[in-house]
């Protein structure tokens, strides 16, 4: 089986050790400061391998790491040299981080997986080796029946994606529109796909071709989705050719119906004649 790196964010209330830190221990800090740990979880096939890392962080230089592969704690600054020679002396605290593989990785891979794994049969969890992903769904369609010469607002709703990454561009004839386009922003789907939707305010002109074109981490390629300008007598030729084979799908239902309806009460009268027949005329004896 392939090796396939699923990168986990681990936001859990986990009880945070404190690392007796020299990094503002005998040291001229500056009055505003901040210190950071960001744990990441991450899984190969499930979990057959699994690696934790926390990742050091003063103001926004990292300066320190520890990752269970490698099994200790190493300085990626000058600055944090002395903290991972600090807590790779103290065996407590190395015990602890090696162990948040199983304590921390596993058990809440356990926890989570019927929310996310587990709901890999409601959509299309792919990987395309920078992790996972789930491909949009793409749907272009007027805001209400457009009418040529007149502002008209079409809508391009991308539905069902993940990571929430994306790019949307309109397009009038080959030519990218600018103007009138109107983004509403990212919306979580709570079961971590995202959706969206850009608006274009345009005039359309008999002919003109628009097209929505979406660019995700999940495809190879960008899709586009096209919407063609028709005159208001096209679209009412094509709302009337509806109704009409509705009225005749209709009508022949109902004829149908009453046709094998007539069948089968001429079907009981004739047997019920021959049984009338047989009762008036009893078979003579020979």
């Amino acid at each position: 089986m392939s090796s396939r790196w699923v990168p986990w964010v681990v936001a859990l209330s986990v009880n945070v050790i404190w690392l007796d830190s020299s990094m503002i221990q005998g040291r001229d800090s500056p009055e505003d400061f901040v210190i950071q740990a960001k744990a990441d979880c991450y899984f190969t096939n499930g979990t057959e391998k699994v690696q934790f890392v926390v990742r050091f962080i003063f103001n926004l230089e990292e300066y320190a790491r520890f990752d269970s592969d490698v099994g200790m704690f190493v300085a990626l600054t000058e600055l944090g040299r002395p903290d991972a020679e600090l807590w790779n002396n103290r065996s407590d605290i190395l015990e602890r981080s090696r162990a948040s593989v199983d304590l921390v990785c596993r058990r809440n891979y356990e926890l989570g997986a019927p929310f996310t794994v587990g709901r890999r049969g409601s959509f299309l969890l792919q990987d395309n080796g920078l992790g996972s992903v789930v491909q949009p769904e793409v749907t272009v369609y007027p805001e209400r029946t457009p009418s040529l010469q007149h502002h008209s607002l079409l809508l391009c709703s991308v539905t069902g994606f993940y990571p929430g990454d994306i790019t949307i561009r309109w397009f009038r004839n080959g030519r990218e529109e600018r103007e009138g386009v109107m983004p509403t922003g990212l919306i979580r789907n709570g079961d971590w796909t995202f959706q969206t939707m850009v608006m274009l305010e345009t005039i359309p002109e008999l002919g003109d071709v628009y097209t929505c074109l979406v660019d995700h981490p999940s495809l190879l390629s960008p899709v586009s989705v096209e919407w063609r300008a028709q005159s208001e007598y096209s679209w009412g030729k094509m709302l009337s050719g509806v109704a009409a084979f509705l009225v005749g799908l209709i009508f022949l239902l109902v004829g149908i119906t009453v046709h094998v309806r007539a069948r089968k009460g001429y079907v009981e009268t004739q047997l019920s004649g021959d049984k009338v027949s047989g009762a008036v005329c009893p078979e003579q004896p020979h």
